[in-house]
């Protein structure tokens, strides 16, 4: 049996290197309510529901609901001191540098993940943003000097990520606002804005990245599973775009640049079959299409689009057929699946032409 001196010893190990990995870790192992305003509700993990109190620490796991205004009661007590009442908010902080600011009707559930393994294994907080608005108050260095500190630098770009409907938020940096709304008159499809204020951020989505978005920067994503739009408000970026098998096809976004990309899933087969159009300040229209790991097929070359939707529209065209591309899909026409249907906007905008499959 080991004696009392070993015994101690050992325990002291322990409590070292239990504080060396607790000293290696970007956040703490709760998030903190530094501010709230009005009756923030909480649902933790184990489902119990509370009202969200500040300087009190709670589970990740759990799903935070901001009401959209301050109660009767609220606004009275603000004007018997007279002073104007603070909209519903609560900021939440994840450690010293990490901080986040939930706006008013806000639906958001705060995540703990991991990614990688072993010696890669990298923890993760998401901020599962359903419906309202997140702004990021990131104080981490990110200014990268070529020296040891630079892998510390790139853990604390990669280590926040807000998650939206139709895209995700990464390398978050300093002050960004990220809003989510349902399309009122669309069920399942959201508008979601994604604007930096004062850092930058990436977004990234299915079959498409939008690189670094710098101070200044402002972009409109609407869709849902089967459609998204993407459209500058402010600013400029590059986009890069899946092409099947192909390299993928860069976009560089300015104002009145839009891109739309369309889902299927095809009858036979099951492929998931994209479509894609860039239309540009100047009238040009670039699209293409392609089935989920194969070659991807351009189609109206040379023609030319308003982006109010006026002028020639691409050629109406068919897998498998040679007219208007000379190109097939190069694999079997089974996988093609349904054929004889119109591709449709799901946003309601359909200035795609008639895209069969």
């Amino acid at each position: 049996m080991p004696s009392r001196f070993l015994r101690g010893a050992l325990a002291a190990a322990a409590l070292f290197c239990g504080a060396a990995s607790a000293r290696d870790a970007i956040f703490e192992p709760l998030f903190l309510v530094t501010k709230v305003v009005g009756e923030v509700r909480i649902e933790k993990p184990n489902g119990a529901t509370d009202v969200v109190r500040k300087d009190h620490a709670y589970p990740y796991g759990s799903r935070l609901v901001v009401p959209s205004q301050v109660t009767e009661e609220e606004a009275k007590a603000a004007a018997a001191a007279g002073a104007k009442p603070e909209e519903p908010q609560v900021f939440v902080r994840f450690a010293r540098d990490f901080t986040f600011r939930i706006g008013p009707g806000s639906d958001v559930r705060i995540l703990d993940e991991t990614t990688g393994e072993g010696d890669e294994a990298q923890e993760l907080r998401v901020l599962d943003l359903a419906l309202g608005t997140i702004d990021t108050r990131i104080t981490a260095a990110v200014k990268k000097t070529g020296g040891t500190l630079d892998e510390k630098v790139e853990k604390n770009l990669s280590a926040a990520i807000v998650r939206t409907p139709v895209a995700e938020c990464t390398r978050l940096a300093e002050r960004n606002k990220i809003q989510v709304e349902r399309d009122p008159e669309t069920p399942g499809y959201y508008n979601c804005f994604f604007e930096s204020t004062g850092g930058w951020m990436e977004i990234h989505g299915p079959q498409f990245d939008l690189d670094r978005l710098k101070k200044a920067t402002r972009v409109r994503i609407g869709g849902n599973q089967d459609f998204t739009s993407i459209t500058p408000e402010s600013g400029e970026f590059t986009g890069t775009f899946e092409k099947g098998a192909d390299n993928n096809e860069k976009v560089f976004f300015r104002t009145r640049c839009v891109a739309k990309i369309w889902r299927r899933h095809a009858q036979v087969g099951g492929r998931l079959v994209v479509a894609v159009m860039v239309s540009y300040p100047d009238g040009q229209r670039r699209t293409y299409q392609y089935l989920e790991g194969q070659t991807g097929v351009d189609a109206g070359a040379g023609a030319t689009t308003k982006i109010d939707g006026g002028g020639e529209e691409p050629p109406e065209w068919q897998p498998g057929s040679d007219e208007g591309t000379g190109d097939d899909w190069g694999g079997d026409s089974g996988d093609s699946g349904d054929s004889g249907d119109d591709w449709g906007d799901s946003g309601g905008d359909s200035d795609f032409g008639d895209w069969s499959f």
